[in-house]
């Protein structure tokens, strides 16, 4: 006859299960702990490391004599530099950049809106101007296609004999939005609905983002500046911008954009609580013809409400007297 346990002996059952159970992990891991000691008691007797490798001259200091053993290195080693990358490497140095420090605001500033969404006011560039894009936000070194680094040591040795290139800020046009964003003087952003224009102290220029591009107004050709879209994602506001009507130079020193290259903006308002808002724009650059994949460069812009009414700017006066010499000594970049 089968017999089946009572309900006293059930609850025995319950409750010394788990005290044999615990009891048979601490006996486990009393067991591992006397191994690992024996191992490290194995390590300072002098017999061979439980790994390979390890840091040269031993343990770094504060971390005791003796060696358990050593991880394995998981990262990938980096790949060598490629050709182009070595070029890029090898020309001569950009100037350094200068910037007036932005003073703090007084305490009756006006500030912007807590609206993640509304960008609207009066920012400039808080960080020292870039004259050469040399690394992305990673510190990766520029992935250069051969064909774009050769342009790019072209501009660059012409100017470093004196005989630079013209280019399109040297002649009064859009110079791009990197250029203008990257330059340390004031721009503002105006808003609607439908549309984000920044409008640049500098040339005076124009960066109008299409929220909507079903109202946005048609180009009858292409623009300096490209076409614009953006959108909304979070508190982030991704623009791209393409068809520009010629190529760029995404810098001072002439870091190339091609004319069917791709601008990926991602545009945030931050506000710490610390009255010192600012904006970050991440810019991605998209070109295959003159780099082999994607990279990005961040900028950040700190609200300066006093910087509103934008200065007057002459174009032709920062270039050269045009009565004499238009072009300020520039030459025409040949043609590829």
């Amino acid at each position: 006859m089968i017999r089946f346990p009572s309900d006293l002996e059930l609850a025995r059952m319950r409750t010394e299960f788990p005290r044999r159970f615990l009891k048979g992990l601490a006996v486990a891991s009393a067991a591992a702990l006397a191994l690992g000691v024996s191992a490290a008691w194995a390590q300072t007797a002098g017999l061979p490391p439980l790994g390979a490798g390890g840091p040269p001259g031993g343990a770094p200091p504060g971390l005791g004599g003796g060696t358990v053993g050593t991880l394995p290195d998981l990262a990938p080693p980096l790949p060598p530099p490629s050709p182009a990358e070595q070029l890029a490497a090898s020309l001569p140095a950009p100037q350094p950049g200068t910037m007036l420090a932005d003073a703090p605001l007084p305490a009756d500033s006006p500030m912007p809106s807590a609206d993640p969404h509304d960008l609207r006011g009066a920012w400039h560039h808080n960080q020292k101007l870039v004259f050469r894009m040399q690394r992305d936000m990673y510190d990766n070194p520029v992935p250069f296609t051969m064909a774009g680094v050769k342009i790019l040591a072209r501009r660059v040795q012409s100017a470093a004999i004196g005989k630079p290139y013209l280019n399109a800020s040297a002649i009064c046009r859009p110079p791009g939005q990197t250029w203008q964003l990257d330059l340390n003087m004031p721009f503002l952003t105006l808003q609607t609905k439908d549309a984000v224009e920044f409008l640049f102290e500098h040339y005076h220029g124009r960066w109008q983002i299409a929220l909507d591009p079903a109202k946005a107004p048609r180009l009858a050709q292409k623009a300096y500046m490209g076409s614009s879209a953006g959108h909304w994602i979070g508190d982030t506001l991704v623009v791209e911008t393409r068809d520009f009507k010629q190529a760029l130079w995404l810098d001072p020193d002439g870091t190339p954009l091609s004319a069917n290259g791709k601008l990926i903006q991602r545009i945030r308002k931050v506000d710490n609580g610390d009255r010192a808002p600012f904006l970050e724009i991440i810019t991605t650059i998209v070109d295959p013809a003159n780099y082999t994949r994607p990279w990005s460069v961040v900028r950040t812009f700190s609200w300066q409400p006093s910087l509103a009414v934008l200065s007057e700017f002459n174009c032709e006066q920062s270039i050269g007297d045009p009565t004499t010499d238009s072009n300020a000594g520039l030459v025409p970049e040949p043609k590829e």
